[in-house]
């Protein structure tokens, strides 16, 4: 299953439970506020992949990223993706 965005998430459905990122956009960035995933379902590359989408997301509309989260910054760093970051 793939994540897909759902108002102001990024979400991923999961068993009986959800992994998302929460977001808001203002003024052409989005502010990335929490990445959640489930204990249960942790160490399984799910957080990158819900951020994999925001990428996506950024880069389609021409947005950049404000990372208030911490795991989106260091994915963002992680992947080389600076150019998307908004300082």
């Amino acid at each position: 299953m793939e994540p897909e965005i759902i108002g102001e998430r990024i979400v991923l459905k999961l068993e009986n439970e959800e992994a998302f990122v929460k977001f808001k956009i203002e003024q052409n960035i989005i502010m990335v506020t929490t990445t959640y995933v489930p204990e249960s379902q942790r160490g399984k590359g799910i957080a990158g992949k819900l951020n994999a989408k925001l990428v996506e997301m950024a880069k389609e509309k021409g947005m950049k990223i404000y990372p208030l989260c911490e795991y989106t910054r260091k994915y963002l760093e992680r992947k080389q993706f600076h150019d998307l970051i908004h300082e």
